[in-house]
């Protein structure tokens, strides 16, 4: 009996426990009660006349068991149905969010597409501005060229015309001026248009990304909260699950009484509990809850106050900003203003001086080609070699005597190189660190060869045929020659007409070639037309002019252009690099024994130059055979892995190329100390190795399209081939252009 009352009290403190009360020393008097109930159910255990009630209530408390099995399942159910419901919120927050990237990717590109616009317009009217500035000059050379004409006739009238004329240029100046104040007014409204609808998207953008911002943490919130319910309704169901395991081996009728019993000692524990909580601590804790929902209410409240007050004050800053801009254009349209006010004062001074110190009509519109016609020794044509050079006897007689005048030479490698590029084109460039002689190979070639050699000067602010040639200044009725005019002119003079000349570039990527030297890119590709310097001529004409305003391109003229490779420059466009023989030369230049004798070369016209290259193309067919083959054998693998192929200008450059360089290296070796890469390479294979590297795989240099396996396959496919081609050295310079191209991808 003891230990029947043992157990019943451990499942009484048990019964408590899951309620969430804890016993007391007041629990004594509940402990008493609870034994007198045992005694009765003992005796009631005794009478099993109570069977088939028992049965009765084990089977309504099976019914009971049903419905909260229901009731779970129900529950149960709207748990999922809440689960849907957050993963549909969060899947709509989601697009939402998607949504505000990519609105705001949208009013980035109006904003770029407003300010393209804009920008466009602007330079559309200084373009047209600019075209009507050039119309108006036009009209007054034309106005001024038609009253020069009519001064010879009667004096009086050429100083009415002169005042009418400046009259006219006068308000010209003035129109142009005010059409040059409005382009600048509307070019002002255009910027300030610009402004302000920059800021009109960025504060809409930001207003919008506030707000959804905020619908975004409401939607979070709720989805916490419904994560917190479902998760609330598991522990539940979990708890009736346990509940329903513990019934499952117990009587039912002893679990109804002890279910009566338990809610009364409840009830009875809940008063005394709530008793002591009704006094301060439960009120507290009302309050507590009302000012925690008044505080996150006034928090919501002051974050949509701080967004509204951060909206206003952008506006603010934005208004200052346009005030602030506008002011700074208001002054600066009165220093504008001062400015062609001081302009128009100094114009008027000029044309006064100008007007009043007018020229001779006589004097030449090209002085300085015409002193050139004057010059007794240009006149005289002087003794040339009518024979065509050997070509290996010229490669090292040139070598030796550039040696014996700058006691440095260049290899004879080099010099065979720079004879066939002669016979390739006439645009050579010449690439490699600064000081190692590209300027100065041409001079010496140019003094060795008894010729002239003209070095020019690139600037970098070149930008037309205006630069290169020179302008035709209207108001001295005088071109302004340039010294690339000058050098043009006198090779086509008697003295070096039948001579080879050039003209050298000095840094010539300091600009782009493609703008300033555009016109003779075209006449070297096509020869047609002479180049027009000037719309008419006036004065005494040059003698080798055309038409007395125009020039030819002479054919016996080779333009060098030397190039660096830093920082200051420019890279060469591809259109130049294909019509251009390239020539990198090596930081180290040899040392030749000294000689005894310092061979002599006879001036050789550039005709007996030419025909010599014509002899050379047809006695060594056979090797440009040879070296065309080993270009078309790996053709595939250039196309595949580098995308590099031959056009038709190349195949032509190629069969100028070989036999010239073939032809010039044939003979006895030269000694050079020390000994180049290419020491063990004939003329076919250095003409193959320098036209490959130059000409074909230069294209890939800085081209990150092409993968370093590509470059190792590349190399692989052209040393594989070379060998087997039975070439003799190696293929140097394709090697060290292909790992280069691996270093600079490797990093």
């Amino acid at each position: 009996m003891a230990d029947k009352r043992a157990e019943d009290d451990t499942e009484v403190r048990a019964a408590l426990a899951e309620q969430g009360l804890e016993p007391t020393t007041n629990d004594d008097a509940v402990l008493s009660a609870y034994d007198a109930l045992l005694r009765q159910a003992a005796d009631y255990e005794r009478a099993a006349r109570a069977a088939r009630e028992r049965i009765q209530a084990a089977a309504d408390a099976e019914a009971a068991a049903d419905a909260a099995r229901q009731r779970l399942d129900a529950d149960i159910a709207e748990a999922a149905s809440a689960r849907d419901a957050a993963e549909a919120l969060r899947a709509e927050a989601t697009t939402e969010l998607a949504q505000l990237r990519l609105r705001s990717e949208q009013v980035s590109a109006r904003e770029q597409e407003a300010r393209d616009g804009f920008t466009a317009q602007a330079q559309a009217a200084h373009a047209e501005l600019d075209a009507e500035l050039e119309r108006r000059r036009q009209a007054a050379q034309i106005e001024e060229e038609e009253r020069r004409r009519g001064l010879a006739e009667e004096h009086a009238e050429q100083v009415a015309r002169l005042q009418e004329d400046q009259a006219a240029l006068r308000r010209s100046e003035e129109e142009l001026n005010d059409q040059r104040r409005a382009v600048l007014g509307q070019q002002f409204q255009l910027q300030r248009k610009l402004d302000d609808l920059e800021a009109e998207i960025q504060a809409r953008a930001a207003a919008d990304v506030a707000a959804l911002d905020r619908e975004l943490q409401v939607l979070r919130i709720q989805s916490d909260a419904r994560i917190k319910t479902i998760d609330e309704l598991r522990k539940q169901l979990a708890d009736q699950e346990q509940q329903l395991l513990r019934i499952g081996g117990t009587d039912p009728q002893y679990l109804i009484d002890e279910r009566d019993r338990l809610a009364a000692d409840n009830a009875e524990l809940r008063g005394k509990l709530a008793e002591r909580l009704a006094d301060d601590d439960l009120h507290r804790l009302r309050w507590l809850e009302r000012q925690h929902r008044e505080v996150t209410g006034e928090r919501d409240r002051l974050a949509y106050r701080v967004q509204e007050l951060e909206g206003a004050a952008l506006a603010s800053r934005i208004n200052n900003l346009q005030l602030k801009q506008l002011s700074d254009a208001e002054r600066h349209f009165e220093v504008v203003a001062r400015g062609y006010e001081s302009r128009i004062a100094e114009l008027h001074g000029t044309v006064e001086q100008l007007t009043r110190d007018r020229p001779d009509p006589g004097t030449p519109l090209f002085p300085r080609c015409v002193a050139m016609d004057d010059d007794p020794q240009l006149n005289e044509p002087g003794a040339i070699s009518a024979e065509r050079p050997n070509l290996s006897q010229l490669a090292r007689s040139l070598q030796a005597v550039m040696f014996a005048d700058s006691r440095r030479a260049y290899r004879l490698n080099d010099v065979c190189v720079l004879l066939g590029g002669l016979a390739m084109s006439r645009l050579h460039l010449l690439e490699g660190m600064s000081g190692i002689g590209k300027t100065s190979l041409p001079v010496a070639l140019a003094k060795a060869l008894g010729t002239e050699c003209t070095v020019v000067e690139v600037q970098a602010g070149w930008r037309d045929r205006t630069d290169l040639f020179g302008h035709h200044n209207t108001f001295e009725r005088r071109f302004e020659e340039s010294e690339f005019l000058q050098a043009l002119y006198l090779a086509q003079t008697p003295r070096y007409r039948e001579r080879p000349f050039f003209i050298v570039l000095d840094e010539m990527n300091l600009a782009r070639p493609e703008q300033y030297f555009s016109v003779l890119l075209s006449k070297l590709e096509h020869e047609g037309e002479p180049i027009q310097l000037v719309t008419r001529g006036t004065g005494r004409a040059p003698q080798w002019f055309v038409d007395g305003w125009r020039i030819r391109l002479p054919r016996n003229v080779w333009f060098i252009g030397t190039a660096n490779q830093d920082e200051s420059t420019l890279e060469f466009a591809d259109k130049t690099y294909n019509r251009a023989h390239l020539m990198e030369l090596p930081a180290q230049r040899p040392w030749l024994p000294q000689a005894a004798t310092v061979p002599e070369i006879e001036p050789y016209g550039a005709v007996a130059l030419r025909k010599s290259f014509e002899q050379a193309k047809q006695t060594h067919r056979t090797d440009t055979t040879e070296v065309r083959e080993f270009l078309e054998e790996i053709a595939d693998d250039l196309r595949e892995h580098g995308r590099a192929v031959m056009g038709p200008r190349l195949e032509r450059q190629l069969e100028a190329f070989v036999p010239v360089v073939v032809a010039a290296h044939a003979g006895d070796p030269v000694a050079e100390r020390p000994e180049g890469e290419d020491s063990g390479q004939d003329g076919r294979s250095l003409a193959a190795d320098h036209f490959l590297a130059r000409k074909v795989l230069r294209s890939l240099r800085g081209r990150y399209d092409v993968t370093p396996g590509g470059l190792n396959k590349i190399r692989d496919v052209v040393c594989t081939v070379w060998e087997l081609r039975g070439l003799r050295g190696a293929p140097v310079r394709c090697v060290r252009l292909l790992d280069d191209e691996q270093r600079r991808r490797e990093g």
